[in-house]
């Protein structure tokens, strides 16, 4: 099933496999000027050194074969990042997302964060969100706490994991 959803300043849709040819294009053009060495600065290396339309084929095919990816768009359609849904299995959905360094400290990644959980609670039989940080990534960390996200104890790597329950009201 496809996702997509809005907020007061975000659109968000799933991209598909099966996509136009020129929204392909598009969005291969507009990757490089999103995924900038202060964005993907904490994330894994398959994210560094998209540099080119290249570049950017290879990042979404890698996407799109081993996530869900959805673009998040602004109001006026711009691209402003993504989010990743990583399914694990019926009950357990691992996320990430990026936004653009432009649009840093404006409350987007709070809204899009809240926008897919409330997306997800509708539309997703999951029971847990689960979200990896690098340690070094502190605004994330603080975003997930303060959206209800604990973090899980344990582990020695230097990413932290937050799990968020999602609570359906009963039927």
């Amino acid at each position: 099933m496809s996702t997509s959803f809005e907020t007061s300043r975000l659109v968000i849709a799933e991209v598909e496999d099966d996509f136009s040819s020129s929204a392909r294009t598009s969005l291969l053009e507009q990757i490089p000027k999103i995924l900038t060495p202060s964005v993907v600065q904490s994330l894994p290396p398959y994210f560094h050194d998209i540099n080119s339309i290249q570049a950017a084929e290879i990042w979404i095919e890698r996407m799109l074969s081993d996530s869900r990816l959805l673009q998040v768009r602004s109001e006026t359609q711009e691209l402003i990042g993504f989010l990743f849904v990583y399914v694990e299995n019926e009950r357990e959905a691992h996320i990430g997302y990026l936004i653009a360094e432009k649009y840093w400290g404006k409350g987007l990644a709070t809204e899009l964060l809240k926008g897919f959980i409330e997306a997800a609670l509708l539309s997703e039989s999951w029971v847990k969100l689960i979200g990896g940080v690098d340690s070094s990534n502190t605004a994330s960390s603080n975003l997930l706490k303060k959206l209800g996200f604990e973090e899980q104890i344990g582990g020695d790597s230097n990413v932290l994991f937050f799990e968020y329950t999602l609570h359906r009201p009963p039927p």
